[in-house]
């Protein structure tokens, strides 16, 4: 796994969430909806967008199955790179 994607991934949602009032909000490769509790269904949308817009993917609503963990955000992005 791509530590530097990782990372990228990390500090995306960290910034979504901080945006959303969870300045403090723990995330790790594990984290995912509901874990922290401010990965809401709204913050879901959100990281689902900002992710996309930053690391140039093309994703269709139904790949939004990916996005429920970093890891799998940081999966699904490996493999589908521009």
């Amino acid at each position: 796994m791509d530590n530097e994607l990782v990372e990228e991934v990390m500090t995306i949602i960290r910034s979504v969430l901080a945006s959303r009032g969870a300045v403090d909000a723990n995330v790790g490769i594990d984290s995912g909806m509901g874990n922290p509790p401010s990965w809401d269904s709204l913050a879901f949308v959100e990281i689902f967008t900002t992710v996309c817009e930053r690391l140039g993917l093309d994703v269709s609503d139904d790949d939004a199955i990916h996005f429920m963990t970093v890891r799998e955000i940081v999966d699904f992005a490996a493999g589908n790179a521009a």
